[in-house]
């Protein structure tokens, strides 16, 4: 017999008996002969798909809130132009203190989103270090691309005064960082 018939016979026999030994669970293929298991639905795809259109969206929100370039007149008749972020960040009398910050959007209906801007600021020249946290809330159309105040925090950063403030405050802005609930 040649070396090339004994060649082929061993890999017969070696492909016979993997189908032989194959098991009658999902996890492996009875044609597979490398040994790996087949792909099951429990199994992760290869490739992710890609994300919803609300979600991307919401993605585009977020961008824009955090780097859009905002022009506003507060009530002391100063015009700032700069982002959401450094008018909250001005709301606290700190427009250039080192912070961390995320933003969320939610998405509400239609084009309209609740937009949260969360911002930590540590103050470290306090003795322990003072650490302040930070929630403006805003609504924003996709359509119009026009941010409106949804708490105190947001408020004060767009209009430049703090709500709280007054004689009477307003129970829906006041305290500032509160939470707001999707209307």
């Amino acid at each position: 017999m040649s070396m090339r018939a004994v060649v082929l016979l061993l890999a017969l026999g070696l492909a016979a008996a993997v189908v032989a030994c194959g098991s009658d669970s999902d996890e492996t293929s009875p044609t597979s002969t490398s040994g790996t298991p087949a792909a099951t639905t429990s199994q992760t795809p290869a490739t992710m798909p890609s994300g919803s259109d609300l979600s991307k969206r919401g993605e585009e929100v977020e961008k824009v809130t955090d780097t859009a370039v905002q022009r506003v007149t507060w009530a002391d008749g100063k015009t700032y132009e700069e982002i959401l972020p450094t008018l909250v960040l001005r709301t606290i009398g700190r427009p250039d203190a080192p912070s961390g910050r995320r933003v969320v959007a939610r998405w509400l209906d239609g084009t309209r989103w609740l937009v949260s801007i969360l911002t930590r600021v540590e103050d470290r020249s306090t003795d322990p270090p003072t650490v302040i946290d930070l929630r403006a809330e805003f609504y924003y159309d996709e359509t119009s691309k026009v941010f409106e105040p949804a708490n105190g925090r947001g408020y004060f950063a767009l209009k430049g005064t703090d709500p709280c403030a007054s004689e009477e405050p307003s129970a829906d802005l006041c305290p500032l960082d509160k939470e707001v609930t999707p209307q």
